[in-house]
C-alpha cells in the first residue's frame, strides 16, 4: 500500500455503534454510513473511557484514562503528544474542524467549536457565526436548558441546518476540504459535537423517524443497579419520571442527529471525490462513546452498559483501492485506543512506544487481528473499571476493589442478570481478577 495517503479523520461524540442503518436496530436509514461500512474495514470498538474528555483523549493518544489523566466531564485539557501530532511530525499538513480545541498545536490551520454555554465562548467560531447573526442568545438559553434537564425538557429552536452546531461544522469541513494542499500529504480532523450533545436536532431533523415507532421496548430505570451499571449526568427524579412517550422523544432527537451527521459525511465524501487527490485518500470514522437510549431505563453515557460502550469503526481506503470492492467482517476485541496507533501506521507516522493500542492495519491485506494485551478490554469512569473479555464484563469499584457487575455476554447480551453475587459468579471472580492484572500491569509503562 502506498504511504503517501492523505486521511480525513471523522468522530462524532456519542456515536453509538447499532445506529448504523443496516444494523436494523432502529427504524433509521444511514445510507452514506452503510456505504461507509461496505466499502472497508468494519470493527466495533470499545471506548476506553466513556465520558467526554476521557474518551476522546483516549481515541487521540492510544492511551487508557488512567495513563494520560483526562477524565470527567468538564472542558477538554489540551493534548500534547497525540496522533495528529505524530502526523504533523512526519511531514503531513493538518487541519482540523469542530470540537478540536484540545489539538489546536497540532494543527496548520483550524476552525475551533466549543460549547456555546462555556463562560467565555468567543474563542468559539460556532458562537462568533451565531453572534453575528442574533442567534447566540437563544442558543445561549437552549444550552443553559440543557444543564437543568437534558435531553428530558429540552428547548426547541426553528433553526435551519446550517445554523446547528453540527451542520456549521459540517459545512466549515467542506470549506477547508477546498483549502487542503495538492502537493503534499495532509490529514484533516473532523469533531462532531453530537449525536451525544443531548441537543434536539434541527427543525428539519426532528421527524426524521416517528416518535410512535420508538415508544417500545421500554423499561423502568431500575436504580438498584445503577452503581453497576451507570452514573446519570441528571437527577435520579427524571429517569423515575421517564415515560414511554418521553423516551420516544429522546430517541428521536438522537436520531435525528444521527441523520444530520449522516449527511454531513455524504456531503464530504462527495468534496473528497472532486479533489484531484481522491485516489490516495482514505477516511476513518469512530466515536468517543456510544449513547444510553432506555437500556435498564438509563440516559446518557456514563455507563458500562453495550450501548454506551461500544462504537463504530469504519475505516476505508480510496474507491481505486481493492477493498473498496468488498466488506472486511472482524472479529476479536477492538477498542479505541486502537484507532491512534492504526491512524500513525496509515500515515507513516512514528508513534510513542508502549502505546495501549496497536494497529489494525494488518487485518486490511486478511491478516489476524493484532494481539492486544490479554485479549481485553478495558473501560473506567470515575471510580469504576470495567474489564471485558471475549465472554465476559466485570466492573469493579476501584477504591474499595469489591466488585459491582458480572455479566455472561454469550448466555445475557443484554446484560440483565447480575452474576456478582451468584455462586458461578463467585467461581469466575478469581480467574477475571487475574486477568485485570494481566491487562493492567503494561499500562504501568506508558504515559500520556
Amino acid at each position: 500500500m502506498p504511504a503517501d495517503r492523505n486521511l480525513l479523520l471523522v468522530f462524532a461524540r456519542g456515536l453509538r455503534s447499532d445506529v448504523i442503518g443496516d444494523a436494523q436496530a432502529w427504524p433509521l436509514r444511514t445510507p452514506q454510513l452503510e456505504r461507509f461500512a461496505r466499502q472497508g474495514l468494519r470493527a466495533v470498538a470499545t471506548s476506553a473511557c466513556p465520558t467526554d474528555a476521557g474518551g476522546m483523549a483516549s481515541l487521540l493518544t492510544g492511551l487508557h484514562a488512567r495513563q494520560h489523566g483526562r477524565t470527567g466531564n468538564g472542558p477538554p485539557q489540551p493534548l500534547a503528544n497525540t496522533c495528529l501530532h505524530w502526523l504533523a511530525e512526519a511531514g503531513y499538513h493538518v487541519a482540523g474542524v469542530g470540537a478540536v480545541g484540545a489539538v489546536a498545536t497540532a494543527l496548520d490551520d483550524a476552525v475551533v467549536v466549543d460549547d456555546v454555554s462555556a463562560v467565555d465562548p468567543s474563542h468559539c467560531a460556532y458562537w462568533q457565526m451565531a453572534n453575528g447573526r442574533g442567534l447566540a442568545g437563544m442558543l445561549g438559553d437552549q444550552r443553559r436548558q440543557r444543564l437543568r434537564t437534558g435531553p428530558f425538557e429540552p428547548q426547541r429552536l426553528l433553526l435551519d441546518p446550517e445554523d446547528d452546531v453540527d451542520g456549521y461544522i459540517a459545512r466549515q469541513a467542506v470549506a477547508m476540504l477546498d483549502r487542503m494542499p495538492t502537493d503534499r500529504r495532509w490529514a484533516m480532523v473532523v469533531i462532531f459535537t453530537g449525536p451525544g450533545n443531548d441537543l434536539p436536532p434541527p427543525t428539519l431533523y426532528e421527524d426524521l423517524v416517528s416518535t410512535a415507532e420508538l415508544r417500545t421496548p421500554f423499561v423502568p430505570v431500575d436504580l438498584r443497579q445503577l452503581d453497576a451499571l451507570g452514573e446519570p449526568a441528571y437527577p435520579r427524579t427524571l429517569l423515575q419520571r421517564l415515560e414511554p412517550h418521553t423516551l420516544a422523544r429522546i430517541r428521536a432527537d438522537y436520531l435525528g442527529r444521527v441523520g444530520l451527521l449522516d449527511y454531513a459525511v455524504g456531503r464530504l465524501t462527495c468534496s473528497i471525490a472532486q479533489r484531484r487527490d481522491a485516489d490516495r485518500t482514505w477516511t476513518l470514522l469512530s466515536a468517543d462513546h456510544g449513547h444510553l437510549l432506555g437500556e435498564h431505563g438509563f440516559v446518557g453515557q456514563r455507563s458500562f452498559l453495550a450501548p454506551a460502550v461500544e462504537v463504530p469503526l469504519l475505516l476505508v481506503p480510496p474507491a481505486t483501492a481493492p477493498l473498496a470492492t468488498g466488506q472486511v467482517v472482524v472479529d476479536g476485541l477492538v477498542s479505541t485506543v486502537d484507532i491512534a496507533p492504526t491512524i500513525a501506521a496509515l500515515g507513516a507516522a512514528d508513534a510513542p512506544p508502549n502505546l495501549a493500542g496497536r494497529s489494525l492495519l494488518p487485518m486490511l491485506q486478511g491478516g489476524a487481528l493484532p494481539a492486544g494485551d490479554g485479549n481485553v478490554n478495558l473501560s473506567e469512569f470515575g471510580d469504576r473499571l470495567m474489564l471485558e473479555t471475549e465472554r465476559f464484563k466485570i466492573i469493579f469499584n476501584r477504591v474499595t476493589r469489591s466488585c459491582l457487575g458480572l455479566y455472561d455476554l454469550l448466555n445475557d447480551p443484554d446484560e440483565k442478570q447480575n452474576l456478582a453475587d451468584q455462586p458461578r459468579g463467585l467461581n469466575l471472580l478469581d480467574a477475571l481478577r487475574l486477568r485485570l492484572v494481566d491487562a493492567l500491569l503494561p499500562l504501568r509503562g506508558a504515559s500520556g
